[in-house]
């Protein structure tokens, strides 16, 4: 049961409800595109080692060579750019996503005292129905304050 189906709610109450579902929304999207990046990243850069094992054969025992190669060939260059890229996308990622907790974190005690000390009498009736929908269907927890 969505929001929009609960009766009697006021336009405050949805927008405030509205502002939470779509903070948590992008801190999901946040989440989604750090772990994309870093199991990109890593997989990049399990590939690119197990290339150089088998393509390098011959010098892989020797580290020096193997570093000379690494320098000489501009694919190689690509790679480890390509794979330090990564990391720099994961970790900008990383502090949007801490950035995006923080607020949702904010925006969720703000609602959650709303709901509390609300003096509508018709609020008061429906905020255990709004509180098991938010958890139900937005996965977003608004009976305690501390997460």
């Amino acid at each position: 049961m969505p929001i929009a189906n609960i009766k009697n709610l006021s336009i405050e109450t949805e927008q405030r409800l509205h502002a939470v579902i779509k903070k948590k929304k992008k801190k999901d999207r946040y989440e989604f595109l750090r772990n994309t990046y870093l199991i990109a990243s890593l997989l990049l850069l399990l590939g690119f080692f197990a290339f150089l094992n088998f393509a390098e054969i011959e010098a892989s025992f020797d580290p020096f060579s193997t570093f000379a190669n690494i320098i000489v060939n501009p694919f190689y260059l690509i790679i480890m750019a390509l794979i330090a890229l990564f990391f720099v996308y994961h970790n900008y990622y990383q502090k949007k996503l801490k950035k995006e907790k923080d607020k949702l974190n904010a925006v969720r005690i703000e609602v959650i005292d709303y709901l509390d000390d609300s003096k509508n009498m018709n609020l008061q009736e429906q905020v255990a129905l709004i509180k098991k929908v938010m958890k139900e269907e937005y996965d977003i927890n608004l009976y305690v304050k501390n997460k």
